[in-house]
């Protein structure tokens, strides 16, 4: 192997010391560039619209209360329902304030008749979900974790249609934001089109050259072996 791969210098600049250096460099750059700027402001972009914020919490202690309850039923480990006892608590809480969120932003980001119904959808289930869980939240509390076993079955059972309308949920709200762009403020800039494009110029070049040697000669600027 070269010298340049372990460090040395090769009489280029090169050097497996100069990769590292010219990385560091550049992650330096890029993250006194991004301190200039506000560091919250993405979510100062958000407005009065704080739902995609809040939303992701109760899905994953929802979705986390769910395994680990039946995990722990199924194994009978009290220390496993005990932390899903805790993931139900939070989720709850979350779905509240994210269902609370979801109301407050339904009438303040504008969205068209197509999306409305996808809207009344997204927000019934909402509603469900912070109704359902905070039942079961309730109900878990003052029971103590001491249920019978038709009580057990209940319980999981309620527990699992939470978990299905999270699941539709989410995707109703994935798709009124990325199919139908609510909330979203601004598209992606045209000079990202512009390199997506280009990548995909070069791929067709690329194509093209293997399938038509001559006319990647061509396009490399050599001359016409045809007489």
């Amino acid at each position: 192997m070269r010298p340049s791969v372990h460090g040395a210098a090769d009489g280029n600049g090169g050097g497996f010391l100069m990769v590292v250096e010219s990385a560091l460099d550049a992650v330096s750059r890029a993250l006194e560039s991004g301190m200039s700027g506000n560091p919250f402001a993405g979510i100062e972009a958000l407005g009065t619209n704080l739902h995609p914020l809040i939303v992701h919490f109760p899905i994953a202690f929802l979705t986390g209360f769910f395994v680990l309850e039946l995990l722990g039923v199924v194994v009978r480990q009290p220390g496993l329902r005990k932390a899903a006892s805790w993931m139900l608590y939070l989720g709850s809480l979350g779905a509240i304030a994210a269902a609370v969120a979801g109301l407050v932003a339904a009438d303040s980001v504008p969205h068209g008749n197509t999306v409305h119904d996808i809207m009344e959808w997204h927000e019934r289930l909402g509603l469900t979900i912070a109704g359902l869980s905070s039942t079961l939240a309730l109900w878990r509390l003052l029971s103590r974790e001491r249920f019978s076993a038709m009580a057990q079955a209940l319980h999981l059972f309620l527990g699992g249609i939470v978990v299905a309308a999270v699941v539709f949920a989410a995707d109703m709200g994935g798709l009124m934001v990325y199919q139908h762009g609510v909330g979203v403020k601004n598209l992606q800039l045209a000079d990202d089109h512009h390199h997506h494009h280009d990548a995909e110029d070069h791929e067709h070049q690329h194509v093209h050259s293997h399938a038509d040697p001559g006319g990647a000669l061509k396009a490399h600027g050599e001359p016409d072996s045809d007489p």
